[in-house]
């Protein structure tokens, strides 16, 4: 039995369920007006990021992060709509989190359900989604053209789902304007990415054109976008990554899938955040931490304000979680890096409830190392302690380099700091750690950055 078939008849209940509900109580549509869908697909390249706690074809896959503030970091990374599914029971989402996700981003929100009658689309509506999913081969042909047509009355969006020639001529045939070619077979959960390309000649080019599922890298997205195909709806790729706004960027070619990050931290005022993200600055580090470059939160939203498409992360040392989640907001951080004697407890938490992935700072030749497989942060920096001597040929300390490759062999992503600047940046390079942070090696005075020196650290990074 398909998973199609064997999720009908709890459906078939829900609508039963609903239409009674319905007729004591109409359903009244929550907040604002439907958002256009189909206009943000158009244009090539455009991304759909998904949202859901678990997943049948998956059994061990369980997301724990906010579902709203992975919509945040989904915007800011690039995707021009959100999908959730809702259906509770397989995968852990339902309408109850549409309006959240709504209110968190200015993105379209896509439902997603096994949908089979009227009353399920109205509750979608009602809960604030702006598109649902019709999947053809759920329902004989004149329902879906009949689904169709209630759900434009509402004003929504359809995405029209299809997995073979019969599925697409019923979509077409129903009068579907965006036709999805899911690439996963609903009758096993098993994906084949050849068969969006396979499918995609059958749907007419004014149409917008879909692909769904199975997709990870940049090079599937640029050769099937080269074939007509307009948006791409990923979900697992980005849910799974420890880091998901890094994963959209990588999807969309706004970042190097294969090229370390290069991070400048301690920045303190617009113009240096400026400056070090024309100099190829994957990440920008704001200190919310005792230093000489602490900076408010005030200050950070300002600097946010300046460079709006950059990824920023606050550095917090043992910092109370409702502070870092209230200046994370403020601020619309995308990453957190914890400096103290943060718990494994406390930086899942953490990513729990801010939905920012977690970098975990330890210093070499501490016992906090012993500890560091207890972590299951996005990534590990890794520096030296702040009383350790600098070697005095200038060069990058050779128990750092040691400490991250042995980390990196465990398959952690280790950025490195410690000393780093253009002149001795390669040497760190050379054992291709996931990224490297570079703060006083690239300063006039403390706290302010010289642009010679961004320019040619960033030169040395991204060459």
């Amino acid at each position: 039995m398909s998973f199609l078939d064997r999720i009908r008849p709890a459906k078939e209940r829900e609508a039963t369920a609903l239409r009674s509900a319905h007729a004591a109580h109409p359903p009244a549509r929550i907040g604002e007006p439907v958002r256009p869908f189909a206009a943000v697909l158009r244009g090539g390249q455009r991304l759909i990021a998904e949202v859901k706690r678990c997943s049948p074809s998956d059994p061990g896959f369980r997301q724990r992060a906010a579902l709203d503030r992975l919509a945040t970091v989904y915007e800011r990374s690039g995707a021009k709509a959100i999908s959730i599914v809702t259906d509770q029971a397989h995968f852990g989402s339902s309408l109850m989190d549409v309006a959240g996700l709504r209110a968190a981003s200015g993105l379209p929100v896509l439902a997603k359900d096994f949908i089979l009658d009227e009353s399920q689309i109205d509750a979608a509506w009602a809960a604030g989604a702006d598109a649902v999913l019709l999947i053809a081969r759920f329902v004989p042909s004149q329902r879906l053209a009949e689904l169709l047509r209630h759900a434009e009355g509402r004003y929504l969006g359809v995405l029209v789902e299809c997995h073979d020639a019969k599925d697409v001529s019923a979509a077409l045939g129903a009068g579907a304007d965006i036709i999805g070619l899911n690439n996963r077979d609903l009758a096993t959960l098993t994906t084949d990415i050849s068969l969006t390309s396979h499918l995609l000649p059958l749907v007419p080019r004014e149409l917008v054109r879909v692909s769904e599922s199975g997709l990870e890298r940049r090079a599937q997205i640029t050769r099937l976008a080269d074939e007509g195909v307009d948006a791409f709806l990923i979900g697992h790729a980005l849910l799974k990554h420890a880091d998901p706004g890094r994963k959209v960027r990588q999807l969309l070619g706004r970042e190097s899938e294969d090229g370390p990050l290069l991070k400048v931290c301690g920045l303190t005022t617009p113009d240096d955040a400026v400056l070090a993200r024309r100099a190829g600055a994957d990440l920008l580090g704001l200190i919310f931490a005792e230093s000489p470059r602490r900076i408010t939160p005030e200050r950070a939203a300002v600097i946010r304000r300046a460079v709006p498409d950059a990824r920023l992360v606050g550095v917090f040392r043992d910092e109370e979680p409702t502070r870092v989640d209230a200046i994370a907001l403020a601020a619309k951080l995308d990453l957190l890096q914890l400096h103290g004697d943060e718990s494994p407890a406390v930086c899942r938490k953490l990513r729990e409830r801010t939905g920012l992935p977690v970098i975990k700072v330890f210093e070499t030749g501490t016992r906090a190392l012993e500890r560091v497989d207890e972590y299951d942060t996005a990534y590990i920096l890794l520096d030296r302690p702040k009383d350790a001597p600098a070697p005095a040929d200038g060069s990058v300390d050779v128990e750092l380099l040691e400490t991250a490759h042995r980390l990196q062999a465990t398959g952690r992503e280790v950025i490195l700091a410690g000393g780093l600047d253009p002149a001795n940046i390669r040497q760190s390079l050379r054992i291709a750690p996931a990224g490297v942070d570079v703060c006083r090696g690239v300063e006039s005075e403390p706290g302010r950055k010289d642009p010679d020196l961004l320019r040619a650290l960033g030169k040395e990074v991204h060459s």
